[in-house]
C-alpha cells in the first residue's frame, strides 16, 4: 500500500481521481502532481485546489465552465499555467468528473508527443 500524502487535501482529490483511473501522485513546488498510469502529468494541485492540463483543443470547454488557470506569484508578474480548475460541484460528479480528467488525460498525451517530436529533431 502506497503511503499517503503529506497534504489531506491533496490525498482526498488523488482518492476522487482514483475511482475514475489510476493515478499516482508526486510532490512537487510545494503541491504535487498527478500522473495517469505510465503516462504524463495531466493535473496538479496546488492552494488547496487541483488544475488539469489543458490546450489550445481543450481550454475553451473549462473557460466555457467559467473556469480559469493556474496563476502563482512570479514577483515582478503573475505566473500563469496551461493548467485550468473545474467547478466544485463536479467532484462529487462521476461522470463530470470523468469528462475533466479526459481532457486533461489528452491534453498531457498531447504535449508529450509534441515534446517528444521536438527531440527527435534535434
Amino acid at each position: 500500500m502506497l503511503k499517503p500524502l503529506k497534504s489531506p487535501a491533496a490525498q482526498t482529490f488523488l482518492d476522487l481521481l482514483n475511482t475514475q483511473t489510476p493515478t499516482t501522485a508526486r510532490a512537487m513546488f510545494g503541491g504535487y502532481g498527478y500522473y495517469s498510469e505510465g503516462g504524463p502529468i495531466y493535473a496538479l494541485f496546488a492552494m488547496d485546489q487541483v488544475y488539469f492540463k489543458v490546450d489550445d483543443e481543450s481550454r475553451h470547454y473549462f473557460e466555457d465552465a467559467g473556469q480559469g488557470p493556474f496563476i502563482f506569484d512570479m514577483g515582478d508578474k503573475p505566473g500563469i499555467m496551461q493548467y485550468y480548475s473545474i467547478p466544485a460541484e463536479d467532484w462529487n460528479n462521476p461522470d463530470n468528473l470523468h469528462e475533466w480528467i479526459t481532457l486533461g488525460q489528452q491534453a498531457a498525451d498531447r504535449a508529450a508527443a509534441k515534446k517528444a517530436r521536438k527531440s527527435k529533431k534535434l
